[in-house]
């Protein structure tokens, strides 16, 4: 760097935006094999040739972007299309990208490209748990609708009613097993078409669980039958809605989202 720049002060900004992308790297516990295998002399001059407009930022996180063999193809158009947001967000006010982001476009692209693998490991390895808890989210809103509608949450949210729980919640939770495993192959479902689908598939699924299970259920004996009452399934609803917000914001949305910018414009695409 110092070889390729008589400006010190510009070597040492280079050097600490560097510095600052391997520290947060190791401490997300990201792989720098992209970084490590290009060759120095051929990176510094990469990051010296720095952009002056978002559209050339635009266009050098692009190619970053395609350049990689890390990334399958449609996860290459997902990062572009989210740079992409994140670019007409700036234009709308009128933000040069490089006045609030002192990093590289080279550090945003494997930041993103590291994200990207983070989401993608998650989904692979738990996504049927994910789907679980999202869905028993669900089934405990199904109770607190039933209750609504037939009116027993407002003429007697303090009485009991029967309910068969392993009846009712199993379907459910096999449902949302079976869509947690399917999520791997989420990039098919890009059109509406595709996804009117996939949504149909998924009621056929949980209507064929209830058909199948509660049958067996019955024939094996089991059954857990709780009085409940509509305040419980509003209390039953409170504690897997927040399980379920923080399984998203903690496994999906902190793996998959990037920032960029500073303390007076941060955007997270």
């Amino acid at each position: 760097m110092n070889d390729l720049l008589d400006d010190k002060q510009q070597v040492d900004r280079l050097l600490d935006s560097l510095a600052g992308y391997i520290q947060q790297s190791e401490k997300n516990e990201q792989s720098l094999e992209g970084l490590t295998k290009q060759d120095p002399q051929d990176y510094a001059r990469f990051l010296i040739e720095q952009p002056k407009t978002n559209e050339e930022y635009q266009r050098r996180y692009h190619l970053m972007i395609e350049a990689t063999d890390e990334l399958k193809p449609h996860e290459k158009v997902q990062a572009n299309r989210e740079f992409d947001w994140a670019i007409e967000r700036l234009n709308e006010v009128q933000v040069k990208l490089q006045d609030v982001e002192m990093r590289d476009v080279s550090f945003l692209a494997y930041t993103k490209i590291e994200a990207i693998k983070s989401s993608r490991r998650v989904w692979n390895q738990f996504g049927w748990l994910l789907g679980m808890i999202l869905a028993f989210a669900y089934a405990n809103l199904l109770l607190v609708m039933d209750d609504v509608f037939s009116l027993r949450l407002f003429t007697a949210p303090a009485t009991s009613y029967p309910l068969d729980y392993f009846a009712f919640v199993l379907p459910v939770l096999l449902t949302g097993a079976v869509f947690g495993l399917l999520t791997r192959f989420r990039h098919h479902f890009q059109t509406l078409g595709r996804r009117i689908l996939f949504a149909l598939l998924i009621v056929g699924v949980y209507v064929g669980f209830v058909l199948l299970t509660q049958p067996i259920l019955f024939a094996l004996g089991w059954s857990f039958l709780i009085q409940l009452t509509p305040v419980y399934a509003l209390v039953l609803l409170g504690i897997s809605g927040f399980m379920a917000m923080w399984t998203l914001v903690e496994f999906v949305w902190k793996n998959t989202r990037c920032h960029l910018g500073n303390e007076t414009l941060m955007i997270y695409y």
